[in-house]
């Protein structure tokens, strides 16, 4: 995982991690997800992942409602950031509220994270959680008519766990790698999915490589569903365009990253029962939100989403329009522990008791963000939250001084240059940083600190020598050890040399395999949290709230964990 605003998907990815921002819908049949757990005999055996449930669809439109139907059913969407190409396996961005119905995963979530058939029609496991079976829609075809098959779906996983052909592609962040064969593809000493076998022509059988009580929601992420390979064959970086073969309601009509033109429209093909009302989208990008703002205002744009301050004026006018993501994510300043003086702990701690971070919150995000303020990794969306699992976790100007006079440095003029990097141009973080700044000098003399708002690269030749980085990092799965895990994961790889702890791996490991209802999994989740927590690896800001806001006229509006409308079909624009 990597930095940057180009990752505000990716790093969910990680989540898998369970994550981070009611009506229900979008399933092609009505058919039910069948579960058979698979033993011999007549032995019952306790299931090892969680029942999907299927929910009751939001209705169509009914004729009444008809007659209110806008003439134009044109969605128009504007955003901070949209995909730099259009791939499944390369999504990162705003792309991912569509993509599910342009390539379809096997299964969708809805908001509360039950699971709806979607290409597949169900599955089944077997008694020790290894292998999955995944029954895809017979009915499934092409845009170009020809049928869906399990070998394609095989194929294009290859493609996109291998980091030669799939360049800057995500797939092995999505927990592919416990599927037999994905790690050999990953590492490139193997070219075989071997753990994905096709049964016929569409039935796939996951085989892995352990249990994992999780595996059937990774396979209902939007970067799992998958394009046809002849269209992925006939160039390096595959990115679709208008000439695009899709499985799912929506098609791509242009996706021009240069002109910045992005629109995608009905698939006259698309085989479900339940047909769109929204004949097309145009999404725009944004990279200034006051821009979009201005648009919004004019009622230029159906659906926005803004990441900084600049939609609470909007929130007070009109709190309705505003649809919260159930997306688990942290804001936060990784210290890179790899240089000094963050590889010394007592700094570290130092640095972190001294500042009033609930002030600092409340300062910095102008009172909007008070009840999100980070006091650990897991956020309140999460199973297994609990506030404050941070070891001597508070502000303590007195502590702060201690520990750094126990450091190696002894007192604040002996300590290196501090640079900090905002990673984007955000008064929010800008504000954060000036006042974690001001407030180390007030409680412990640190003056030699310097601030540059924007990416790392705004440092220049001393971009290497920056200790405080911001980065985000979210879930987009609904489980809190993949967050946990996520964290450690990065921060002991590219995130600034963290090292690896025995117990720690061997905690997580268990975890791993252990199902979610097991009354020791949230105690064991949280002991890992504090684990991690007590190397002081970050200075928090906040546990950030992701929206879209939607104009009154669009109805039957949803969103899941994965920023997917997932009510797509529903959706509908009545006359305004």
């Amino acid at each position: 995982m990597r930095t940057g605003n180009r990752l505000f998907g990716l790093i969910s990815l990680l989540a898998i991690l369970a994550s981070a921002l009611a009506a229900c819908g979008g399933a092609p049949s009505a058919q039910p997800i069948v579960q058979t757990v698979v033993v011999p005999q007549t032995v019952v055996v306790p299931q090892v992942v969680e029942k999907p449930v299927i929910v009751t669809p939001t209705p169509a439109p009914t004729p009444e409602v008809k007659e209110e139907l806008a003439a134009d059913q044109t969605l128009r969407f504007v955003a901070r950031a949209l995909s730099f190409r259009l791939d499944p396996a390369a999504e990162a961005r705003f792309g991912r509220t569509v993509i599910a119905h342009i390539w379809m995963p096997l299964f969708l979530r809805d908001n509360k994270n039950n699971l709806q058939p979607w290409l597949a029609t169900g599955y089944e496991v077997n008694a020790d959680g290894t292998v999955y079976t995944v029954k895809i829609d017979p009915r499934a075809v092409w845009s170009d008519g020809t049928p869906v098959t399990a070998q394609e779906a095989k194929d294009y996983w290859t493609y996109g766990l291998d980091p030669k052909r799939c360049v800057e592609c995500y797939l092995s962040l999505s927990g592919f790698d416990i599927i037999k064969g994905a790690k050999e593809i990953m590492d490139g000493a193997g070219t075989e999915l071997t753990g994905v076998v096709v049964k016929d022509e569409k039935t796939l059988e996951f085989h892995l490589t352990g249990p994992d009580p999780i595996f059937i929601h990774r396979l209902a992420l939007f970067n799992t569903g998958f394009a046809k390979m002849e269209d992925v064959n006939k160039g390096p970086n595959y990115a679709a365009d208008g000439t695009a073969r899709v499985n799912g309601p929506f098609m791509v009509k242009v996706w021009d990253i240069e002109k910045k033109q992005f629109e995608i429209v009905q698939n006259p093909k698309w085989w479900g029962d339940k047909k769109p009302t929204i004949t097309r989208i145009v999404m725009q990008e944004a990279t200034d939100e006051n821009v979009s703002f201005v648009q919004w205002k004019n009622n230029e744009v159906d659906i926005a989403q803004w990441l900084t301050n600049i939609r609470e004026p909007l929130r007070k006018e009109n709190p309705e329009q505003f649809y919260l993501i159930p997306y688990a994510t942290n804001f936060y300043f990784p210290l890179w522990i790899s240089l000094e003086p963050m590889d010394d702990i007592h700094v570290r701690r130092a640095l972190a008791f001294a500042v009033d971070w609930e002030a600092a919150v409340g300062a910095a995000w102008e009172g909007s963000r008070n009840d999100r303020v980070m006091t650990g990794i897991l956020t309140p969306e999460l199973p297994c939250y609990k506030p404050n699992n941070w070891p001597d976790w508070g502000y303590d100007p007195a502590k702060a001084k201690e520990e750094l006079a126990k450091s190696r440095y002894g007192a604040a003029d002996k300590l290196p240059k501090i640079r900090i990097t905002t990673e984007s141009q955000s008064p929010n973080y800008t504000r954060m940083a000036e006042i974690m700044a001001e407030q180390w000098k007030t409680n412990l003399g640190i003056t030699n600190v310097e601030i540059k708002p924007g990416p790392i690269d705004a440092w220049g030749q001393e971009q290497d020598q920056v200790q405080v980085r911001r980065t985000s990092m979210g879930a987009i799965l609904p489980d809190p050890l993949n967050f946990i895990e996520a964290h450690y994961n990065y921060h002991t790889s590219d995130g600034g040399g963290l090292k690896k702890d025995d117990k720690l791996d061997r905690l997580i490991a268990e975890l791993k395999v252990m199902k979610r209802d097991d009354p020791q999994f949230c105690p064991k989740v949280q002991e890992a949290e504090a684990k991690l927590l007590s190397n002081y690896y970050m200075l928090p800001m906040v546990w950030e709230i992701y929206e879209f806001a939607v104009k009154p006229w669009v109805k039957n509006f949803n969103t899941n964990i994965d920023n997917n409308w997932y009510t797509l079909l529903d959706m509908y624009i009545v006359k305004h």
